[in-house]
């Protein structure tokens, strides 16, 4: 458990018309990192603004919530002018902004810097690409049928003096996470890059390495993670160290995971993934995943399924002990249906790094029906298929 003493966080909200705006013209020869509005309302020669604006009533592109003591500038990919996405206030949860660079799906790096890092350099943004403040693997669903349920968060961790260093010569994206394979993430750093440094606050961290690849086979961001064997049971790679006056840095290097004496050569898949298909042409669907469960959401948004649409879902394995995670998942108390109607799903036990089918049956929300689809030579079996992490 990460133990901290957390400062104020402090959020400033303006209401402009039917939404809540908060654009910014700050001092950018401040250089402190505050924000200071002038008394007139034109910006000055030596000003520039930042668009704090909450886009949530709007149409926003992806929801972002700010758990830093910093005020931070969010961009897609890389720092530069035409990949500026908005800003998110320190404390605030707010949806960006929706601008041309989100006409279709797709996944991105979210790459967040401070406000006085962008201030400082907001004539030569390229020098921020080897200083972010946050790098999250982040997804925008541009499907109607898909609801906005992913929250973006920066966590509480940033922002300090001191820092962790991902050297990642591998050629799999990388996320590391606090506490287990399904933390929040703390860091980020995508295929074949090295020297990416994320400043963290002083504590005491368990860190989880995870990769992390969209499938455009099935629509869905799929995990797996490295793995070390002892006496041949598997074991997550996972890192326990402090960040102090006398350890400043944490320094990963990924190669090591594919060629040191315990770590494997291969990735571990994490989770097992349900394809459902709603054939019932009178009413959307949701998943709920046990008894008292909300509505499950897909990685990339998703949570009603539309009739004659799909969704993948994914269920994560359970953790056995500290570190070690089962391979298999019986799926019992299952439901799908509305907020009217929904029925039970049959049990059923799904295997870790393998994709299963249900369809969903009926013409309204009254005659809703389930059935796993079975295996062709086998209907004694679910019909299942290896997630391969290598396809594309």
């Amino acid at each position: 458990m990460l133990k901290r003493k957390l400062g104020l966080l402090v959020a400033a909200t303006v209401i402009v018309g039917m939404f809540t705006s908060c654009v910014n013209v700050i001092k950018s020869g401040d250089g402190n990192g505050e924000s200071n509005t002038p008394q007139n309302d034109t910006p000055a020669s030596d000003t520039v603004t930042i668009d704090y604006t909450d886009y949530t009533t709007e149409g926003y592109s992806v929801m972002v919530k700010n758990d830093s003591s910093s005020n931070v500038v969010c961009f897609q990919n890389t720092p530069s002018e035409g990949n500026l996405i908005s800003g998110v206030k320190a404390g605030a949860k707010v949806g960006l902004k929706k601008n041309s660079l989100f006409n279709n799906s797709h996944d991105f790096v979210l790459f967040v810097v401070k406000e006085s890092d962008y201030l400082a350099n907001k004539d030569n943004l390229a020098a921020l690409k080897s200083n972010p403040f946050a790098m999250l693997y982040a997804y925008y669903n541009a499907d109607s049928s898909a609801d906005a349920n992913m929250v973006y968060t920066i966590s509480q961790y940033m922002g300090g003096q001191y820092y962790i260093l991902i050297n990642n010569s591998t050629k799999y994206n990388v996320e590391l996470r606090e506490n287990g394979l399904y933390g929040d993430s703390l860091a980020y750093a995508g295929a074949y890059t090295t020297q990416t440094k994320i400043n963290m606050v002083e504590g005491n961290y368990e860190i989880f390495p995870v990769f992390r690849k969209y499938s455009n086979k099935i629509g869905e961001i799929i995990t797996s993670y490295p793995k070390y064997t002892v006496d041949g049971v598997d074991y997550p790679v996972f890192y326990t160290f402090s960040l102090d006056q006398g350890t400043t840095a944490q320094e990963f290097n990924t190669a090591k995971w594919f060629n040191g004496d315990l770590f494997s050569a291969s990735e571990t898949p994490s989770a097992a993934y349900v394809s459902i298909h709603n054939g019932n042409s009178g009413t959307g669907v949701s998943l709920y995943q046990g008894a008292n469960a909300p509505a499950s959401v897909t990685s990339t948004g998703g949570k009603t399924i539309n009739g004659g649409k799909t969704l993948v879902f994914e269920v994560p394995m359970q953790q056995l002990g500290k570190v070690k995670y089962s391979t298999s998942a019986v799926c019992s108390g299952w439901r799908i249906g509305t907020s009217m109607k929904d029925v039970d799903v049959d049990t059923v036990t799904l295997e870790a790094g393998k994709i299963y089918y249900l369809e969903v049956t009926g013409t309204t929300y009254v005659n809703i029906g389930t059935e796993w689809v079975k295996d062709t030579t086998d209907n004694t079996k679910l019909k299942a298929e290896v997630i391969d992490y290598e396809d594309e």
